[in-house]
């Protein structure tokens, strides 16, 4: 029996080595595909390739040259004088130096890219189509009119040859390839065989080797040329050290026929080549003669068109290829698909390591193992499924329906069943060498030294991933409801509303802890406590199915989102700050995650012993090296695409100034990183606006609306799929000139306009107030007129007939009787009454008129009757002006009661009153030569007991007047009345120059 089952293994381990090797041989698992067709706006037919310094990417098509900055499409007008229709760009070069050279089909030649724009490049004799465009080490330009004869032209010092047979090239061959070497020769492929130039030589020389028309030619990074054909791909001999074409074809390593081939050695040292027909194909790192087997990628594997024209690799390391229909583009992924067979791979792949680091993988009944270093390799077929399996000392166990085997070092050493035969759910060896089985029907099995024992769960639920935590205790999860730990006699059961985990997916210990993974989270549990992280803080945590951490310090999860790494240490402190940021890696669809996790709640997640993580999905088995992670180091270069401006696009310059009133502006820019353009973030700011950065995720256009008149500074930086930053970025000015509205002449014109308006209410004000005044004035001049002509025409007139009827009696009364001095006294009395009382009369009628000043004051003086000893003079400067009517009564009571006070106390022999007519002002001087005043009176302002000066500064304070007054004992005394021009005269003059002086008069 056993005879029959080890030739039944080795039967098995043969056919799975056949098994395997055609597992291997149509691997595409180190590359993520993009590709882009016309619905993403690829033009039509993509025949050529390029990349400029700046990181754009050139893409020759049917439709005209295009740059592609990896989401856009930018269509290029030809250059001035291109000939009409021929617009299909069928060849792109970018030199050392950096300029774009631009082959057209349709006898359209070559143009320049010089300053972005495109410029013809005078080629005489152009032929029908250009299919190629190379540089040699000399800097002479080399084109190639792949569709005819006498097609193969040479631009060197600003001037055009043509190469033919007097550079040994055959007319009557057209040209299919031409390469510039790095030692300076220049290889050229014709449609039957191989040629090539010395450096500095002017002549080319036939290798002997003949060839397939459409051959393409590279040189690998040791220098050798390589040349394809549909004979073959392989390495040229060293025809300019003396080699011989070789006698015999050698042996194929392309199996379809390529009616053109192009090659293409990328910085990995793989040879790509495309070939017009059949696709794409790659050979890993070839190195010998001849290569190996290549690896086709063609349009049921998922590229745009099996017509494969050009091939480019960029900056950062990815292969695009050019095809009739679109764009594709390879980058390394680095996730590895291992394409094992996918029968029941949604949740029967199987993934365990044993204790030396082989990984075993099951998928229904089979077994593969994965030794460190090594891909996996078909192990055996256990013509039953596989329900579980778990690490043992020294390999691993397979669980099956009723019985398990124990395989060490990939063979079967040992074999257990239990009595019921009933199916399991998980298994696991502890230290001491105890197997323990996890059933379906809620309980745990174990076998010691006396056969199967059983332990009842606190639930009837099946447990789940057991495994023995940092104490030796065994640790269940029981169907995404809770968690058991049976710790010696004492059984532990959280619950998910102890674990604040809803769904629990996945149960993880390490040295120091569990980790429990959720649809909600994650939680920690310690022995003492339990902590959480939730996906309202952390999203990515959503869901984790497996966690394994790893000695470099990182620990690595998987869920339906992807892959994801953090640190460690970064991981435990954030049980301690939940809801502070965790920075993490994800690796997702677009670094290979080709699937999603698998519904079993089975280990999803394992570490090889050469440090590198495998993973499960539905569609199959995942593998990364954390050890050989692809990381874009290239800082992504920035560029402006455009500025519009109240829908008017601008063409962008250090300086753009847009029209006055500019009201939405949106500005498109971009990062020229081609790996992964969706994951390009940006930050930009306007200086002179925004505060600080603005974050606006992958989107790349800015907007602003009603932004102010001003010089403003946009910036934007960004960072490439992998984080890079370029923090210089790029940047322009933007200036938004003002609206006359907005500029400073016009708000100049609203403040003096402003000013003006507030002036005229003023004055208007001051005009409402004076007119009221005038009014009150009037009102009351006009009463004081009436009580002094009621006086007059009632009282003086009765006391003067009754003074006139004593003076009849007392004449009457004899002169020499004492009652007749006695009444003359008092009728003298009673004549001193009347004359005051004509006196106040005469007050309360000073200011007959406001239309003479020197009138109403040559009144004053002639009824105080001055004696004729003193000399009075009144002298008018200026055009007499109309007074205000109150401020004419002022004036004259100021006047009255100082021309009152030299008569009646300075002994004065000249009084002088001086009156200047002015535009601003009005000016009134009295000045006498008496005996003055004490200059304490002076200094005070008054003396006391009088009120005549108080009364003349009152009365001068109520007109807004300065009143000034000079004396000293012996000299006169002079007093000067200056009143405002807006107070003093009745209507401002309508002219702005001083009032025209006149001849001044004199009153005596």
């Amino acid at each position: 029996m056993f005879a029959v089952r080890l030739c039944l293994l080795i039967l098995l381990c043969a056919l799975s080595t056949v098994a395997s090797a055609r597992d291997r041989e149509g691997t595409n698992g180190k590359f993520t595909h993009t590709s882009w067709t016309s619905k993403d706006g690829v033009p039509a037919m993509v025949q050529a390739l390029a990349q400029t310094p700046d990181g754009y990417l050139w893409l020759g098509t049917y439709d005209g040259l295009y740059r592609f900055d990896g989401v856009s499409f930018d269509p290029i007008p030809v250059a001035k004088g291109h000939p009409r229709g021929s617009i299909p760009v069928s060849a792109l070069l970018v030199t050392r130096a950096g300029r774009l050279w631009v082959g057209y089909a349709g006898g359209a030649g070559v143009e320049v890219m010089h300053k972005g724009r495109l410029e013809r490049a005078g080629m005489p004799g152009a032929p029908g189509e250009v299919t190629g465009l190379v540089e040699d080490r000399e800097g002479a330009i080399w084109v190639v009119g792949g569709r005819g004869r006498k097609a193969l032209k040479r631009y060197a010092a600003g001037k055009w040859q043509s190469i033919n047979e007097r550079w040994g090239v055959p007319d009557d061959q057209a040209v299919s390839a031409v390469l510039s070497a790095q030692d300076g020769t220049v290889w050229l492929a014709t449609q039957s065989q191989i040629f090539f130039l010395r450096p500095g030589a002017r002549r080319f020389e036939a290798s002997g080797l003949m060839i397939s028309n459409g051959a393409g030619l590279a040189q690998d990074r040791a220098g050798r040329i390589w040349l394809s054909d549909a004979a073959g791909t392989r390495v040229l001999p060293d025809f300019p050290g003396g080699a011989k074409a070789p006698a015999r074809s050698v042996s194929k390593a392309t199996d379809r026929t390529a009616r053109r081939i192009s090659l293409l050695f990328d910085s990995h040292g793989d040879l790509w080549g495309s070939t017009y027909t059949d696709g794409v194909f790659r050979i890993d790192r070839p190195d010998g003669a001849t290569a190996g087997a290549p690896s086709y990628f063609r349009s049921p594997d998922g590229l745009t068109s099996n017509e494969a024209v050009a091939l480019l690799e960029d900056r950062e390391g990815n292969v695009w290829v050019a095809t009739e229909l679109g764009l594709d583009q390879f980058r390394r992924s680095n996730i590895e698909r291992i394409p094992l067979l996918t029968s029941g791979s949604a949740e029967n792949f199987m993934v365990m390591p044993d204790e030396r680091g082989d990984i075993y993988l099951a998928n229904g009944s089979r077994l593969w193992r994965a030794v460190p270093n090594d891909e996996p390799r078909f192990l055996i077929d256990l013509q039953d499924d596989i329900q579980a399996l778990c690490r043992s000392r020294g390999g691993i166990w397979v669980a099956q329906k009723g019985h398990a085997a124990r395989i060490e070092d990939g063979r079967i050493t040992a074999r257990v069943s239990w009595p019921d035969g009933k199916s399991v759910s998980s298994c696991g060896e502890n230290r001491s060498g105890t197997f323990w089985l996890a059933r379906q029907a809620g309980n745990i099995l174990y076998r010691d030294g006396q056969g199967w024992r059983k332990v009842d769960l606190p639930s009837r639920r099946t447990p789940l991933d057991i495994f023995f935590d940092w104490r030796g205790a065994i640790v269940g999860s029981l169907r995404r409801k809770s968690v058991v730990i049976l710790d010696g006699p004492r059984t532990i059961h959280l619950s998910e509303a102890d674990l604040g985990v809803a769904g629990i997916t996945t149960v993880f210990g390490n040295a120091k802890a569990l980790l429990v993974g959720g649809g909600t989270g994650l939680a920690r549990w310690d022995g003492h406590r339990i902590q959480r992280l939730s996906i309202s803080a952390q999203p990515w945590l959503r869901g984790v199915r497996g966690i394994v951490q790893t000695e470099a310090g990182d620990t690595w999860m998987l869920n339906n989102k992807g892959i994801a790494r953090v640190a460690t240490a970064d991981l435990d402190r954030a049980f301690d700050r939940p809801s502070a940021p965790i920075a993490h890696d994800l690796f997702d669809e677009q670094d290979g995650f080709t699937s999603r996790t698998q519904n079993s709640q089975s280990l999803q997640i394992a570490l090889g012993g050469d440090d590198r993580l495998w993973f499960l999905t539905r569609q199959g088995i995942l593998r990364m090296d954390p050890s050989r992670l692809e990381r874009n180091q290239i800082v992504p270069s920035l560029a402006i695409r455009s500025v519009v401006a109240d829908g008017k696009s601008y063409p962008v310059t250090a300086d753009l100034r847009l029209p006055p009133g500019t009201r939405i502006i949106s500005i498109q820019y971009t990062a020229l990183s081609l790996a992964i353009p969706s994951r390009v973030r940006f930050r930009y700011r306007l200086q002179g606006l925004d505060s600080d950065w603005i974050d606006p995720g992958q989107r790349r256009q800015a907007f602003y609306t009603n932004l102010a008149p001003g010089t403003y500074t946009f910036a934007v930086i960004a960072a490439n799929n992998d984080g890079v930053w370029n923090r210089k970025g790029t940047s322009f000015r933007l200036i938004v000139p003002p609206t006359f509205v907005q500029s400073k002449t016009f708000i100049a014109l609203c403040v003096v306009i402003a000013l003006l308006s507030l002036w005229l209410l003023y004055r208007l004000r001051l005009h409402t107030i004076a007119q009221r005044l005038r009014v009150r004035l009037s009102e009351r001049l006009a009463e004081r007129e009436r009580v002094a002509r009621e006086i007059h025409d009632t009282l003086l007139q009765s006391i003067q007939a009754l003074i006139l009827r004593f003076q009849l009696a007392v004449d009457d009364i004899p002169a020499e009787f004492p009652v007749h001095r006695s009444l003359e006294s008092t009728l003298d009395l009673a004549e001193e009454v009347l004359a005051q009382g004509r006196n106040r009369i005469r007050d309360l009628r000073i200011t007959e008129s406001a239309d003479d000043l020197a009138r109403m004051i040559h009144d004053i003086v002639e009824r105080l009757v001055f004696p004729p000893t003193t000399t009075v003079r009144i002298v008018t400067s200026g055009e007499a002006v109309s007074l205000n009517l109150i401020a004419a009564d002022e004036i004259a009571r100021i006047a009255n009661e100082a021309i009152f006070n030299v008569w009646r106390h300075a002994r004065a022999t000249q009084l002088v009153v001086r009156i200047v007519f002015t535009q601003p002002r009005l000016t009134v001087t009295i000045l006498d030569n008496g005996v003055g005043i004490p200059p304490d009176i002076v200094q005070a302002g008054y003396r006391t007991g009088h009120y005549g000066l108080r009364g003349m500064q009152e009365r001068a304070k109520r007109l807004d007047a300065e009143l000034s007054l000079s004396s000293s004992a012996g000299t006169g005394t002079e007093l000067t009345l200056t009143i405002p021009a807006r107070v003093a005269y009745a209507a401002q003059p309508r002219r702005w120059f001083p009032l025209r002086a006149r001849r001044g008069e004199t009153v005596d």
